[in-house]
């Protein structure tokens, strides 16, 4: 189970990218995903905590990484 690497709390949601079907805007209604923007960049979110709002992890991670910077 994720936590956050802020606050350490356990009520992570996943961030959505893209067009909001019906059954994706029910979701976030109910608070179970979050909206991100229409397109998705390396430094996009990947997951949002639903206690301090911090939003983290998706390909920026990786960018990062020496090993990949490396091969640039």
């Amino acid at each position: 189970m994720k936590s956050c690497p802020k606050c350490k709390s356990n009520m992570i949601i996943e961030m959505v990218y893209g067009l909001l079907s019906d059954e994706m805007s029910d979701a976030v209604g109910s608070n179970k995903i979050d909206l991100g923007a229409s397109t998705i960049d390396p430094s996009s979110p990947e997951f949002k905590c639903r206690s301090c709002g911090e939003e983290f992890g998706g390909l920026g991670k990786f960018l990062n990484d020496e090993f990949i910077q490396d091969d640039l």
